[in-house]
């Protein structure tokens, strides 16, 4: 598996909510079916990683920090600058969402009541990217950092395969950065 190596404090599985789900490893070897990309030094966005692998319908997540060569990569793909560090992103069929539009879309994939966050899609999109901005404007003092533990280290990606890059339907030139 593309994992990289813990640079923070290790939250044990034990204290998770995936604890009691047992093995969370995605079972395709073509596995991500999407990809969030997000903030690995900012607490919220740490915490929020921790909630959709827990609450995941089935897990296709896979992760890559904006600080990596990864999402260097992806960020240069989309025309984005990884370096900003102001927005989770997801990368789903091809699409790199931000901001509110990559929240309810990542709704989505997760299991009842949560995936009802998916029906955020109704309001404004200027009203959702208001919160959402205010939100991250204040992220980093929002939550406790629960570190990202071995369950979240074996669903972040350093590099992607031409197999993942093709299920994600990416160019085949990310693959194996």
């Amino acid at each position: 598996m593309n994992s990289a190596p813990s640079t923070t404090a290790d939250s044990s599985i034990k204290d998770s909510p995936l604890a009691d789900r047992g093995d969370t490893s995605p079972a395709d070897p073509d596995w991500p079916g999407q990809l969030v990309v997000f903030d690995g030094d900012c607490p919220l966005c740490r915490r929020a990683v921790h909630f959709i692998l827990a609450h995941e319908a089935r897990p296709i997540t896979g992760l890559v920090t904006l600080q990596s060569a990864l999402g260097h990569q992806l960020g240069a793909h989309f025309d984005q600058d990884a370096d900003d560090l102001d927005s989770m992103w997801l990368i789903r069929d091809g699409i790199l969402y931000r901001d509110s539009d990559g929240l309810w879309r990542t709704a989505q994939a997760l299991t009842p009541p949560w995936s009802a966050a998916a029906g955020l899609r109704f309001v404004p999109t200027p009203v959702r990217d208001g919160v959402y901005q205010l939100v991250g404007r204040y992220r980093k003092r929002l939550a406790s950092d629960p570190g990202m533990g071995g369950y979240v280290q074996s669903r972040l990606l350093k590099t992607l395969t031409e197999a993942q890059c093709a299920r994600l339907s990416l160019p085949m030139t990310l693959a194996d950065v």
